[in-house]
């Protein structure tokens, strides 16, 4: 979380927080990507071994949470592949940009269905709740996403993209680290 904080110091001239994506902090041709790539890239690598060191030490896999294994790969791949460049008149590789949002996009997909998994192998109805709230605002989040990059809403798609950065991390916290996942 701090690299995407830091990242946002050396942004492009044309770039917005409001308007653009995390992802474009990292896109191709921007000087400084390589500082959002590091973070998706330690972001992924610190959560995927975080959680398979978890199931080391429990002596058991913990199922939803090979799903979050496998958000944190998509992310970890996505500091791999940039976005295409802000400025439209910056060279890119189209592939490249396709593949970034190929893995985001599997990262959304991921997230919500070991958020689906929690909630459906919840034990108590306060787990359930969690769990309902959380699948609730991060689908809403993601769908209002795809209704602000394609202007049907009147609000910036960088604001849309943190806040489910934040809800999601606010989950992750709670279910891996604050007793809500222990399933």
């Amino acid at each position: 979380m701090g690299v995407i904080i830091l990242a946002h110091f050396f942004t492009q001239p044309a770039y917005d927080w409001t308007q653009n994506t995390v992802s474009e902090l990292a896109s191709q041709g921007h000087k400084y990507k390589g500082i959002m790539q590091a973070g998706f890239v330690g972001f992924g690598i610190l959560l995927s071994t975080g959680l398979i060191l978890k199931f080391i030490e429990a002596k058991k896999i913990n199922y939803p949470d090979i799903l979050i294994i496998l958000y944190g790969l998509a992310i970890l791949i996505t500091g791999f592949y940039c976005e295409k460049p802000i400025d439209e008149t910056v060279p890119y590789s189209a592939t490249e940009a396709r593949i970034h949002s190929l893995f985001a996009f599997s990262a959304g997909i991921s997230l919500s269905l070991g958020i689906l998994w929690y909630l459906i192998a919840s034990g108590s109805s306060s787990e359930r709740i969690f769990h309902i709230v959380f699948l609730v605002l991060v689908m809403g989040f993601s769908m209002a996403f795809g209704l602000a990059e394609n202007e049907i809403i009147g609000i910036g798609k960088g604001i849309v993209q943190r806040s489910l950065y934040l809800v999601s991390f606010i989950w992750l916290f709670f279910a891996q680290w604050a007793g809500f996942g222990n399933i």
